[in-house]
């Protein structure tokens, strides 16, 4: 019978197989968990939580700059850059992409249209917070386990 860190490898891969599925993350996600073989076990369970924290942090300054009556497009470019490396780096496949729109908005100067890319960036990072504090909890008993 497996033991149970077997089983809760399982369970994760399920997860991390389904976030896939939705287009949440892309295989980076699967290939940026087996580098905690050569960083160390805790690698992955860092990676995700200063991922989000990063993440949030970025959000909030994107709202913060858009708020302003005069909107400087230089320092939103930076921050677009920021999450969409972040993103594409750990394999957050709609941040991403949400992103790239922010991107286009960006060089256009369009205001509006910076808003709703920012938007879609903070509901699509809602949605795979859900789940990577899912996948975080199990990562966790994973290496409680050792």
């Amino acid at each position: 019978m497996a033991n149970e860190k077997e089983i809760l490898n399982k369970k994760l891969l399920g997860i991390i197989s389904s976030m896939e599925e939705q287009g949440l993350v892309n295989p980076r996600f699967r290939m940026i968990r087996t580098l905690k073989e050569s960083n160390g076990p805790f690698f992955f369970a860092e990676l995700i939580p200063t991922f989000c924290s990063d993440t949030r942090t970025t959000i909030r300054e994107l709202i913060r700059i858009l708020e302003k009556p005069v909107v400087d497009f230089h320092i939103l470019e930076e921050l677009c850059m920021k999450i969409k490396g972040a993103s594409s780096c750990i394999g957050a496949h709609q941040i991403a992409l949400a992103s790239g729109d922010l991107f286009r908005a960006v060089t256009d100067k369009c205001k509006e249209r910076c808003v709703v890319a920012v938007d879609a960036i903070k509901h699509e990072f809602m949605r795979l917070n859900e789940r990577l504090d899912a996948v975080l909890q199990l990562e966790q008993k994973i290496l409680s386990h050792r």
